[in-house]
């Protein structure tokens, strides 16, 4: 106690010495505290880890009304598949990362049997399709992090929940910065295309997870094992009536809103069970037996023609109206659906993460991509939808993503696609006028 208070005593004094006799003060302040095992803490400036609230998975402003997703955190990348670990957060990572104090579990009433949902064909937005559609295959990675490069681009643990991972396998914070690794790396698409897709794992809450004790895990209030998915669906599909042009390279893609739960803006989340998808439902959903659980995501696909990318994450691309149709000053392109099915664990004992103010509220559901494909893969699966046919877009079309790429498979990084185009027809490459 005497020492204790003599480090009291010595730190007011010493904050009105000379700046050298200061740093002497400090000094023995330090060694007496040292001698009882009292720690100095430095000041901090308390870090400004996100935006104001602690992250978000989607949406300008907190997620946001769209079907945006937004996602906090603090500065250098997470897991980027490399070591499997993430780096543990200290004490003061509490006030870093907010909302960790109101984690909680998904309440009983975010649970419904398939069987209580009245048969609706279709909720929320996307998913009324027309024309011919085309299909990839992407497995999953075998990396997870807590990052969103799209949203939260440079923060580590901006997401404050883990990603599943299918196609690019270099994702991570960091990838906003470096493009020429996304293009670069390796993928789990076998027709070659590298666009980095994600979304929220799916948990086992009677498991383990390998993230105790890790940010986007437990310290986040994620708990369980991750349930691998069965099977990963992709189709891109035509809608309307109106002709579908070529997805642009480089556009990014997000739908839902991992804030939904607090905000009630963006959610898109759709829930169903294999075998019942006329059973549409935003709660999780209680399977018969032998049928499997199933996520689907509709991304928006009405475009305006000229960004890749906007600052609300919604206003460059738009979901079209019930019946499929885009307004008459977007111009619609490929609608995308994916869907993940899986294994079902047991009753309730299961829930996807999220940020930890959400407490797993499946409304939060979302998912992001990044389109990394190439103009020719673009361009035949436009042709796939106008010609009313089905496709599948399998190796034999993986030449690009195998080898060097072609120039008409090329494109600067630019959120002005107009521009982009301009310059790539100048540079020699022919579009057909396909793009307005």
């Amino acid at each position: 106690m005497l020492v204790a208070g003599f480090v009291v005593v010595v730190l007011v004094v010493g904050a009105g010495v000379p700046l050298g006799l200061a740093g002497l003060v400090r000094a023995a302040a330090e060694s007496a505290a040292a001698a009882v095992g009292v720690v100095l803490v430095a000041e901090s400036d308390g870090g400004d880890d996100g935006d104001d609230g602690g992250g978000d998975d989607g949406g300008g402003d907190d997620e946001d009304d769209g079907g945006s997703e937004e996602e906090q955190d603090s500065g250098d990348s997470g897991d980027s598949g490399d070591s499997g670990e993430q780096e543990q957060a200290s004490d003061g990572d509490d006030a870093q990362f907010a909302g960790r104090d109101q984690a909680g579990k998904a309440s009983a009433q975010e649970y419904v049997s398939i069987a209580d949902v009245e048969p609706n064909g279709n909720i929320k937005n996307g998913g009324d399709f027309s024309g011919g559609s085309y299909s990839f295959s992407c497995p999953l990675s075998d990396h997870h992090n807590s990052d969103n490069f799209i949203v939260a681009p440079g923060k580590r643990n901006g997401a404050q929940h883990t990603h599943d991972y299918a196609g690019n396998e270099s994702t991570n914070a960091a990838s906003s910065e470096n493009q020429d690794a996304l293009e670069q790396a390796e993928t789990t698409c076998t027709n070659g295309d590298r666009s980095p897709i994600f979304w929220p794992v799916l948990r086992d809450l009677e498991g383990v997870g390998p993230d105790v004790g890790m940010d986007g895990g437990s310290l986040d209030g994620n708990v369980g094992s991750f349930v691998v998915p069965a099977s990963v669906d992709y189709t891109f599909h035509g809608h309307g009536t109106r002709r579908t042009e070529p997805m642009p390279l480089n556009m990014q893609l997000i739908t839902g809103s991992a804030k939904a739960g607090s905000t009630g803006e963006g959610s898109n989340s759709k829930f169903t069970c294999s075998g019942a998808a006329d059973r549409l439902t935003e709660l999780y959903p209680i399977c018969p037996q032998g049928s499997q659980l199933q996520r689907v995501y509709d991304f928006p696909s009405c475009w305006n023609g000229e960004d890749l990318s906007s600052e609300d994450f919604v206003s460059h691309l738009q979901y079209p109206d019930e019946t499929g149709e885009c307004e008459e000053d977007l111009i619609p392109v490929p609608a995308l659906r994916i869907t993940v099915s899986y294994d079902q664990p047991p009753g309730r004992s299961f829930a996807i993460d999220s940020f930890p103010e959400q407490q797993h509220d499946p409304v939060t559901d979302h998912a992001l991509l990044e389109y990394l494909s190439t103009e020719s893969r673009a361009q035949a699966g436009a042709d796939c939808i106008n010609e009313a046919r089905r496709c599948e877009q399998g190796p034999g079309e993986a030449a690009a993503g195998s080898g060097p790429r072609g120039r008409s498979d090329e494109l600067a990084v630019t959120k002005n696609f107009a521009t982009a185009m301009a310059e790539h027809r100048n540079a020699g490459a022919a579009h057909g006028g396909a793009h307005r």
